[in-house]
Order: C-alpha cells, then structure tokens, then sequence
C-alpha cells in the first residue's frame, strides 16, 4: 500500500538507477523469451488455457510472478482483455504477459497465426504500429503525461481507425514497480523523465501491441525483445512482428 507516502513517492522511482536497469533488462528479455518459446509451440487445438500454463509456467521457472496471463484464440480476438478460457486457439492467438521480478513489471504482448496473413490483418498491423509510433514519438522528458497521451491518440485517427479507440482499453503508461505507474490518462500530470521506462499498448480490432520500453540517452529501448522473434522495421525502430506458424 502506497498510499500513505503520498504523491512524491512515483516521480522519486521513475528514472531507473543503474541497478534497477540491469534487473530490467533481464525481467524484459527472458519474459520476451518465454513469449517465443511457448508460441512456437503453440498448436490450432490448443487450448487457451493450456497456452496460459506454459506462459505461467515459463516465467515462474525463471523466478518472476506471472501477474498477469492473457490468451486470445480466433473466436475471442475482439476481447481486449481475454482471460484465458476453455476455446481453441484456432487460427490466430494474441498472448499477454506482465512478469513481476525484484519488484519490477515487464509487460509484453505476442500474436501468432498459422498460414499468412489477410490484407485486412495486415492494414491493422500496420496501422496500430503508427499508433504506437506516436507514443514513442511524443514521449520526451519533461512533457506531462497528459500531453504525451492527448498527442499520441490522434494517430488512431490519423491512421484508419476509430479515433475513439482509445475509450475501449487503457493505452497504457509509465512502468517500472507498479504495472503503469500511473496510466497516462487527461488530467495526469507526472512528468516524463529520462531513465524512465514505459509501456504503452495501444489497440483496436484485432490489434495490440505492447513492449516495456525505456527513455534512454538515444529514444526509445525495447527492454522486452528476443532476437529470435521476427521483426518488421517501422519509423525507424524494430517493432515484433506477427509470428507466421505453418498452416
């Protein structure tokens, strides 16, 4: 409970200390690993639950809390937030994790597909990356949280989607010892900081993307990378790409 400790406490952690950085690197690449060890596995009649075990058990293996374990297959794509159920996965899954370690939250989303992808699926993949790109863009030190989010959320409109998107799930944050510490939301006014770390995750129909990424002396630093999930080039930085399993 933080309460007590009153409203200095969050500006006091945010910029990371070195010790700090170090732990994160490591949460961030080993829960961006147990993301493409458990997605190759992945099967069309696997069971959403069964994804979310392994998720679980690939993290708690590494010694990190599985906070939290979100799986998506094709029929319940549209959930923003799916807690994993019975279904299969189906043709195409989204999965979450948020991996808690030495107090730190690394918060990351994955899709996988079996066979290519359509236009449509495409069109949105491209889409909620400009999104995000404009997250990362706006996301200078010394700016409010409320200007980075006001700024930011123009690109759904700007970019084929409902400009209203942002109403229909969080878009996510500062991050660090707390899952968004705080939500950037109007009206929050906690100033960007370098050596902060952050997790945006903006969304629509059937698209999310989400890393916990660090404001660093050069932009923006994925934390939550594995070099051995694909990748796609977009404004200048590698974003995950959709992972493309055999039909």
């Amino acid at each position: 409970e933080e309460a007590h400790l009153g409203a200095g406490l969050p500006p006091a952690r945010a910029s990371l200390l070195p010790a700090d950085l170090a732990r994160y690197r490591a949460l961030g690449r080993e829960a961006a690993e147990v993301l493409t060890d458990v997605a190759h596995g992945v099967r069309p009649d696997d069971a959403e639950r069964a994804v979310a075990a392994r998720l679980a058990a690939g993290l708690a293996a590494r010694g990190a809390d599985p906070l939290v374990v979100l799986v998506a297959g094709a029929d319940r794509l549209p959930h923003r937030h799916p807690l994993p159920g019975p279904g299969r996965i189906g043709r195409r899954a989204m999965l979450v994790v948020c991996a808690r370690r030495h107090g730190l939250i690394a918060n990351v989303t994955r899709w996988l597909r079996f066979g290519p992808a359509t236009a449509e699926e495409l069109a949105a993949e491209q889409g909620i990356l400009a999104v995000e790109a404009a997250f990362f863009d706006a996301t200078r030190p010394g700016r409010p949280l409320e200007d980075v989010f006001a700024e930011a959320i123009g690109g759904y409109g700007a970019h084929g989607f409902d400009p209203e998107e942002w109403r229909r799930h969080h878009q996510g944050g500062a991050a660090g010892y707390v899952g968004r510490d705080p939500r950037a939301l109007p009206g929050v006014t906690d100033l960007v900081q370098a050596g902060q770390a952050f997790a945006w995750n903006p969304t629509a129909p059937g698209a999310k993307i989400e890393d916990t990424v660090l404001l660093g002396a050069h932009g923006i630093e994925s934390l939550t990378l594995d070099p051995r999930w694909p990748v796609v080039p977009f404004a200048g930085r590698e974003r995950p790409a959709e992972l493309e399993l055999p039909a």
